[in-house]
């Protein structure tokens, strides 16, 4: 795992996103009665303040059903119970919906004041998810489940954390529900192997680009005619990691191969690519690299800005006229073998903040400034080109700020909780990432807190309202060019589901799921 230097740790330093996973604000049991829990009598719908999240509907229907890993299991000491891993499950009488935990418990053993285990999420009574090994749990190691504490045998759901059993009926593997999205274009998506493509129902799944041993696809994102795909890797060869970008065809064949270059983007037009080329990779996340755009017509390559530590490269302006990515003066220092230490600078000519570079005459501007106590990661430009959305983890907003793009000035705070669990330091492309619907009407991140509000968050732009589609650890956000449709990953598998938040489907297992455009 790339791991990051010390002052380019600061990138994720001050991010701290948990590792685990999701849920909603009430539930069972409740961490107040270790041994008589009494289910939420909240309504599984209700109707929150526009700034709040509310939770879209789940049933049998909306989870597709991928086989599990069989392996023998025997029920630990003292389990008198019929569920066993593997089984799908109902939660069912609570009257409103479950708290989902961090970790199996009410609250955590042996800590003054009986602090409280964090819930994820509040799982409505109706929804169905799978019995599964625990997130630090191989796959063969069933032995480990339920596991008994505070009164009560605790399951792992999958995509979504530890449960108490008492709520927990079996129920009917769901069938597939989603064959209308068999004609919905193209999923690319990473596994061990490499990338594969399959249709948005998982039907008709193959591999697109085989990796050699200690390979490893890092990278995925689709031209913008849905033809071909910019496809990342690392590699370790000599003790050394080795970056390369390549642009393969839906048909597989290999059309260009970049050494040394990651996380690349086409530009909206297709005749660009901006990336990072990397000197080498960071202790904690990221890369030290120069953020670069190739002109795929000549093969021009150029530096569009200073060699610097970041987690993604350059993003495209809508109009494929500007390439921008975060620029901030800093500094680190380098041990050399004779003990002295070398002191490396940054500098940002145009100043703190947001640079855009002109492709056509390589101008650079400042698009947005940084104010000195705020810090801001991964733009996202609205499809009118208008909006940069910036995760900010200082300043005056923790959450997702809007910026005006003519002005540079902060129009929005679509704050977070800052209550993240878990926590550590660095990152990589996915941490603090936002997507845009096409319409520019619904941005989508993921996010993990202790208050209950993790998954998929969908929010109205107009009205601000959000929604979420509670899982654990969820990334990579791709729509359909109709906006209609989403994938995203979580749990080790790729999941699909309504830009409402409704008819959520596990389609496969894999990572990195990017929907094709269709334009």
């Amino acid at each position: 795992m790339n791991r990051l230097p010390t002052l380019a740790a600061i990138l994720g330093a001050t991010v701290m996103l948990g590792a685990v996973a999701f849920l909603p604000a009430s539930g069972t049991p409740s961490a107040t009665s270790a041994t008589t829990p009494t289910p939420s009598t909240e309504p599984t719908k209700k109707t929150l303040p526009a700034n709040k999240f509310t939770v879209g509907d789940l049933s049998a229907e909306d989870v597709l059903p991928v086989p599990s890993p069989v392996a023998t299991w025997t029920p630990p000491a003292g389990y008198t119970g019929t569920l066993k891993p593997e089984d799908w499950v109902q939660i069912t009488g609570t009257d409103s919906c479950l708290n989902v935990r961090v970790s199996p418990g009410l609250v955590w053993p042996n800590v003054d004041g009986e602090q409280p285990i964090q819930t994820l999420n509040c799982l409505p009574d109706g929804f169905v998810g799978q019995l599964s090994y625990g997130p630090n749990t191989a796959k063969d190691a069933y032995q480990s489940m339920p596991t008994q504490a505070d009164g009560y045998w605790w399951w792992y759901v999958l995509g979504q954390g530890w449960v108490a059993e008492n709520w927990l009926t079996v129920t009917q593997a769901p069938s597939n529900a989603r064959p209308e999205l068999a004609d919905a274009g193209l999923i690319a998506f990473v596994r061990e192997d490499g990338v594969h493509v399959m249709n948005a129902d998982g039907s008709d799944e193959r591999l697109l680009y085989a990796v050699e041993p200690e390979t490893y696809a890092s990278s995925l994102r689709w031209f913008p005619d849905g033809e071909s795909l910019v496809i990342g890797t690392y590699s370790w060869i000599a003790a050394e990691t080795v970056y390369a970008t390549n642009i393969v065809s839906v048909d597989g064949a290999v059309l260009r191969e970049f050494a040394g270059l990651t996380e690349g983007a086409a530009s909206p037009s297709g005749t660009h690519l901006a990336a990072t080329r990397v000197q080498k990779p960071g202790e904690l996340g990221g890369f030290k690299g120069t953020p670069v755009v190739i002109d795929l017509t000549t093969g021009t390559e150029t530096a569009v800005g200073p060699e610097d530590w970041s987690l993604r490269g350059p993003e495209w302006s809508p109009d494929s006229s500007m390439a921008a990515y975060p620029c901030r003066r800093s500094w680190w220092e380098e041990l050399q073998p004779d003990g002295s230490v070398v002191r490396h600078e940054f500098d940002c000519a145009q100043g703190d903040g947001l640079v855009g570079a002109n492709i056509d005459d390589g101008s650079a501007r400042l698009i947005i400034p940084f104010a000195p106590d705020a810090f801001y990661m991964n733009p996202s430009w609205s499809p009118d080109g208008s909006t940069i959305a910036m995760f900010s983890s200082g300043g005056a907003c923790f959450g997702y700020v809007l910026f005006d793009v003519a002005t540079g000035s902060a129009t929005r705070c679509l704050e977070m909780s800052q209550d993240a669990f878990g926590g550590r330091c660095g990152g990589n492309a996915e941490t603090g990432a936002s997507d845009w619907t096409p319409d520019g009407r619904t941005l989508a991140y993921h996010w993990q807190s202790g208050e209950g509000l993790n998954g998929v968050a969908l929010v109205d732009i107009a009205t601000s309202e959000r929604r979420v589609i509670p899982t654990t650890g969820s990334s990579s956000i791709s729509f359909t060019s109709d906006g209609a449709h989403l994938s995203y990953e979580s749990a080790g598998y790729v999941w699909t589901a309504d830009v409402d938040g409704s008819d959520v489907a596990r389609v496969t297992d894999g990572s990195l799921p990017a929907w094709q455009p269709r334009p």
